[in-house]
């Protein structure tokens, strides 16, 4: 139950958001130039909006209750809200910019264990030996510079240019990602730049300074989980419309430090992915990569591992279907990736996989029911060489689309462990307003 500073602090979030929605469509005309005048119908406004915006305020809004109930720990409740407020220019002789601010508060910061947000009754030192700790809900408090960039695109000699910080996803974020199901949003300070070749090759590079990561700035993170600093490098090459299919062949070369966990995260990928259609409604995909620690990395004699996921798609009767498998070999890490979409939404492997590595074999299946979309998902979790099983996982999303601007979902994950692997269980509810 919500204390009754947290009522106070929801209807004061309310109303921030309202005033904001109405502040947005405001400065949208107020920037354009448009011209004010009062009608003779009772004095209303009316606005011209025959130019448009240079600049166009953003305002993205997302209240979430979370549980977790570990087994071993307290259970965790988290009501948070998440404020995303900005401002975009339009694109001026190829410029364009961006400034976006971001926080997220706690309806109720006495009930759950967030990293960046220890407080009472929780006792210091690792989650396995600190009895009263619950299961981690990652959405700390936090206010923050989300991103704040200048581009320039120049279409005519086919490159585009961005630097600040900035939001960065490539391919499907197993490597590089937002993070998007956290409240707080993982940024990064970078310069990149995309070009199109002549042939119709697309060539990638990022330089990475410094990663903005999810775990908040009000409180210090507990060790490890500080933002990275470094000199990262990202490298891609992007093979369109191949008789085969379309291929990306990609180099991360992560050079990442932070508070504690020092080097440990520096690792060089190298790898492959590729996609395409088999037959009407049928689709696959298949990526190889190999690993290696990089940089300051402090592990022993350092280590090597690969990586391989296959899947394939299928839609009929307005049923989509994935059948896959996925395997990280031991010590095979991915700490910028949006790793919440892979391997179960009950988080067993963040944040980091098994040290026997890790197979996931999956299948899901997406549809619409009475215009709520459903989506439903297994997962068999074994070792990296098939000898253990670690346990099977259930996952639900239901996505309701009320209109243009509200979104509602909510979000089930069970996971039943075995080989001494803890059962654990994650349900949400939210609803995402945007402008």
């Amino acid at each position: 139950m919500l204390s009754h500073s947290s009522h106070h602090v929801m209807k004061q979030t309310l109303k921030l958001t309202t005033g904001l929605a109405a502040l947005a469509g405001l400065a949208t005309s107020a920037f354009a130039g448009d011209t004010y005048t009062g009608s003779a119908e009772g004095g209303k406004l009316v606005i011209d909006d025959a130019k448009p915006a240079f600049i166009t305020p953003t305002l993205d809004t997302r209240f979430r209750y979370e549980y977790a109930d570990f087994q071993g720990l307290n259970i965790a409740n988290a009501a948070t809200v998440r404020n995303r407020v900005g401002l975009k220019t339009a694109k001026f002789n190829g410029f364009q910019a961006y400034a976006e601010y971001e926080g997220t508060l706690a309806l109720d910061r006495s009930d759950y264990f967030s990293p960046g947000a220890s407080v009472p009754p929780y006792a210091p030192g690792p989650l396995s030996l600190s009895p009263n700790r619950t299961g981690v809900i990652a959405d700390p408090e936090s206010h923050e510079v989300n991103q704040l960039w200048v581009s320039y695109d120049n279409a005519d000699a086919g490159y585009a240019i961005k630097v600040g910080r900035q939001a960065i996803a490539l391919g499907n974020q197993r490597f590089v990602g937002g993070v998007a199901w956290r409240q707080n949003m993982q940024t990064y300070d970078a310069a990149t730049i995309t070009y199109q070749t002549p042939g119709g090759v697309e060539l990638y590079y990022g330089y990475i300074n410094q990663v903005n990561r999810i775990f908040g700035s009000e409180v210090l993170p507990i060790a490890g989980q500080t933002d990275f600093d470094g000199n990262s490098h990202l490298i891609e090459a992007r093979f369109g419309d191949l008789p085969f299919g379309k291929l990306t062949a990609y180099a991360y070369l992560l050079d990442l430090t932070n508070q504690i966990g020092g080097s440990a995260a520096s690792s060089n990928t190298f790898g492959a992915y590729l996609s395409g259609d088999l037959a009407e409604g049928l689709s696959y995909y298949a990526e190889f990569a190999y690993q290696t620690d990089a940089y300051d990395n402090p592990i022993p004699n350092g280590y090597s591992a690969d990586y391989q996921h296959v899947a394939l798609t299928g839609k009929f009767a307005g049923i989509t279907t994935t059948a896959g498998f996925e395997r990280l070999g031991a010590g095979f890490t991915t700490p910028l990736g949006t790793n919440h979409k892979f391997n179960g939404f009950a988080d067993l492997t963040i944040p980091r996989y098994p040290a026997a590595g890790l197979s996931d074999l999956y299948v899901s299946a997406t549809t619409k029911v009475g215009g709520v979309k459903v989506v439903g998902a297994f997962h068999h979790f074994q070792d990296q060489s098939f000898d253990t099983t670690f346990g099977n996982e259930f996952d639900l999303v239901l996505v309701k689309k009320i209109s243009d601007n509200v979104t509602l979902l909510g979000k089930g994950a069970w996971f039943f462990g075995s080989s001494g692997a803890a059962d654990r269980t994650r349900l949400s509810i939210e609803a995402n307003i945007k402008y």
